[in-house]
């Protein structure tokens, strides 16, 4: 209970305010992820303490930092136990998210989550980002990916192009954050990555990229201060 109260203490400080039900699906989450971690390895065994820090707010973090789309076709690559996609999803009810992973177990690990759940706006999917048949039928579909601890820049930007409408989306009201374009590609990562950015720029010239550093009010204490979001678009 304590974690939960020190997550909604950061929540409301930087301007989310997530419902009682949206609470209770996030702790509902957690138990079940824990639970299968048991089994699976969904996430690092020595984070488990630390799940609504380390996990659950770094997920949600690009809400603080951007005014994002009330409504978006999401999809969550190499998902692994569903993040960043399950919280986001929660946080945002009129997303549809697609949480996607090449590991059999783990989605099997997630459609057992959701089900548990019952909560409705989410479709798990089972194979590799890159692959004709994972792409075809979701081509041009999808306004927003997600994709957190998974590959290099370079081989994210090329993944990820395919399944990206080619239609911006207006923004939604006035914001007072800075708007999260779409169509677009949102990265979370960490440590040095001029390289990656240098690679980006020869390889994938038509990928323009903007670096934040992940900070908000309460961000050092919970350990995320190293942290970065990288956020694409195409031309």
């Amino acid at each position: 209970m304590e974690h939960v109260l020190a997550f909604e203490k950061i929540c409301k400080v930087n301007g989310l305010h997530l419902t009682g039900e949206q609470l209770g699906f996030l702790e509902k989450y957690a138990s079940l992820l824990l639970e299968w971690n048991r089994k699976v390895n969904l996430i690092s065994r020595k984070d488990e303490q630390n799940l609504w820090t380390s996990h659950f707010l770094h997920c949600i973090s690009p809400m603080f930092l951007f005014s994002m789309p009330r409504e978006a076709r999401v999809l969550d690559m190499g998902t692994g136990g569903g993040l960043p996609g399950v919280p986001l999803a929660i946080a945002n009810p009129g997303w549809k998210v697609t949480l996607l992973d090449s590991i059999a177990k783990k989605t099997t690990a997630i459609k057992d989550i959701l089900a548990r759940m019952g909560i409705a706006g989410l479709e798990v999917v089972n194979g590799r980002a890159e692959d004709r048949e994972i792409v075809g039928p979701r081509k041009g579909k999808f306004d927003l990916v997600l994709a957190r601890g998974v590959a290099p820049l370079v081989e994210l930007a090329v993944w990820s192009r395919p399944y990206l409408t080619r239609v911006s989306s207006p923004a939604d009201g006035v914001a007072r954050k800075p708007i999260l374009r779409t169509p677009g590609l949102v990265v979370y990562k960490g440590g040095d990555l001029d390289a990656e950015l240098k690679a980006l720029h020869v390889k994938v010239p038509s990928a323009g990229a903007a670096l934040t550093d992940l900070v908000f009010s309460g961000s050092s204490e919970s350990g995320l201060e190293e942290k970065k979001l990288v956020v694409l678009q195409f031309t």
